[in-house]
């Protein structure tokens, strides 16, 4: 799978600004061919009242990048990707971060595509796994 444009790291980050990311702190740290890879640090902004990592975190950070990576694939002058269903398994609670995650396709089509999105913590245990569908819609 390639990308419909090349892109850098730091335009993904950019692209991040003033949106929910930013304030969750999520930072992407890799491209490839086919994926994107960020992180979300376990954090004041991030954790829930037990003080391990919130799982609508979790989510936050799979909707980010499955949607990220959906944008890089389409025409962005006449379609737009949204997100259209977020199956999220939390096997494990999360009390070390930050959390890595990283997009790979899994489908794509011309009217959706399937992300699956693997997390893992600082020792690399996968700590959730998420399936995002995204709706290619024309503008």
């Amino acid at each position: 799978m390639h990308w419909n444009k090349t892109i850098a790291v730091e335009d993904l980050q950019s692209l991040s600004r003033q949106t929910a990311a930013e304030h969750c702190g999520i930072e992407f740290t890799q491209i490839g061919d086919g994926w994107v890879e960020a992180t979300i640090p376990l954090d004041g902004r991030t954790k829930d009242i037990e003080g391990t990592l919130h799982p609508g975190a979790l989510g936050i950070l799979a909707e980010t990048i499955g949607s990220i990576a959906a944008s890089l694939c389409i025409d962005n002058s006449r379609r737009i990707g949204v997100g259209q269903i977020l199956h999220v398994n939390h096997p494990v609670p999360v009390s070390k971060g930050p959390i890595r995650a990283k997009a790979a396709a899994v489908s794509i089509l011309e009217d959706s595509h399937l992300w699956d999105v693997e997390m893992r913590d600082p020792n690399g245990t996968i700590v959730c796994v998420a399936h995002l569908t995204m709706a290619i819609l024309d503008r």
